[in-house]
């Protein structure tokens, strides 16, 4: 049974005399924090402004967030001086699960805002490639060294693929290149022989899939896709399908997991809530953690994710001569690549971490999801390096 261990921030009155009648006085009753967040997730999704005051029971509320104005104002810029068809970025600080960033761009209108940053209407593509993973590495004996044959192209899924066939064709790889480089047979063919639908989508529930992701707010729940058959387990394992469906603040969550050692840090994005009758907090944050993943798992997927930086399917945005300032942070991440989803267009996603070398400070967790119509303007992995090389050099030695 895991365990989930609360610590929770939040106004509580002191029983004195000065205050016998808290409760009696009906203007100084505690916020009804089920109603109130559904009030906020109406508001907040409204408009693409981040309200700052909220109407609620004939009350006037404050909301503060936990961005960071420097830092949203430099990705703001990039966003704008590349001006791709649609683009999204999410930061999170891993140390406390505040949404450090979040902001997306419309080339077509011109104009920054959120939807698409917290809409579950991404097909997740090789992103759940890092779920699958997990599983096999938690659940079975599956290790990054398991090798693994496959025939034919890394990047397709036939049904031909996944069968055990020898001849001249066939070639060797080990897991950890495998997700590397984001081969898609062998994921489908390790998730049809080492696990099933029931552990994998466990594991990608405890990721946060069919869950509320954040704090307060409700965004958009992350879906499965329903695997009927062991190809429908291949296509799910190995992300490619058009059913398997995230958010990018989703996509950050996920590294932040990563990043965290296997412990889940419920994030948010309100830094508090003040009554504004009574100049008093009402809400803060709580402190949420759960252990999804053991470490031991965790330092594997690490070792991967940091893989696919150094050599695989983002190594022409990390090449050592472009990351000199970040000679010091533990860079990882995952790729993928799809066509479909709302709004429609080709989507190029890239799930980071960027953890310095010291052992208290957990770093940042960055999602680039990037969707081009008709060409590309700049990679996300490109992105992302900019928004992390910004991070450490503008923002966080402040």
């Amino acid at each position: 049974m895991l365990k989930k261990y609360f610590l929770a921030f939040a106004f509580v009155p002191m029983l004195t005399y000065a205050n016998f009648n808290f409760y009696k006085d009906l203007s100084l009753k505690p916020l009804d924090t089920y109603k109130f967040s559904e009030k906020l997730t109406y508001e907040l999704f409204q408009t693409d402004k981040w309200p700052e005051d909220i109407e609620f029971n004939d009350k006037s509320y404050r909301i503060e967030y936990t961005f960071n104005e420097k830092l949203t104002k430099y990705i703001k810029w990039q966003l704008r001086r590349y001006r791709s068809d649609f683009a999204s970025v999410v930061v999170i600080d891993n140390n406390t699960g505040k949404i450090l960033s979040a902001v997306d761009y419309t080339r077509q209108t011109k104009k920054f805002g959120k939807n698409i940053t917290f809409s579950s209407t991404d097909p997740a593509a090789s992103v759940f490639k890092v779920i699958t993973a997990a599983d096999l590495l938690e659940n079975t004996e599956v290790s990054e060294s398991s090798k693994f044959s496959y025939v034919g192209k890394a990047t397709t899924l036939y049904k031909y693929q996944l069968k055990d066939k020898k001849s001249r064709w066939v070639r060797t790889i080990p897991f950890e290149k495998a997700f590397a480089y984001s081969n898609n047979v062998v994921f489908g063919k390790a998730a049809i022989k080492n696990t099933s639908y029931s552990s994998l989508s466990q594991t990608a529930r405890k990721f946060g899939f069919n869950q509320n992701l954040l704090q307060l707010v409700n965004a958009g729940t992350s879906k499965l896709f329903p695997s009927g058959d062991d190809y429908g387990l291949a296509e799910l394992a190995s992300g490619f399908n058009r059913k398997t469906l995230i958010s990018p603040v989703h996509g950050a969550i996920i590294a932040s997991i990563i990043a965290n050692d296997g412990v889940y840090k419920k994030p948010t994005l309100v830094e508090k809530v003040t009554d504004q009758d009574f100049d008093r907090v009402v809400w803060q944050p709580f402190y949420e953690i759960e252990q999804v993943l053991n470490k031991t798992s965790s330092e594997k997927l690490q070792n991967m994710m940091e893989l696919t930086v150094k050599r695989g399917t983002a190594r022409g945005a990390f090449r050592p001569w472009k990351i000199k300032n970040l000679k010091d942070i533990h860079i990882g991440g995952k790729t993928g690549t799809i066509t479909g989803g709302v709004p429609y267009g080709k989507r190029d996603w890239f799930v980071s971490y960027a953890v310095p070398q010291d052992e208290n400070d957990k770093g940042i967790s960055v999602c680039v999801m990037i969707i081009n119509v008709k060409k590309w303007y700049i990679k996300s992995t490109v992105m992302a390096k900019k928004i992390i090389n910004y991070y450490y050099t503008k923002v966080n030695n402040e």
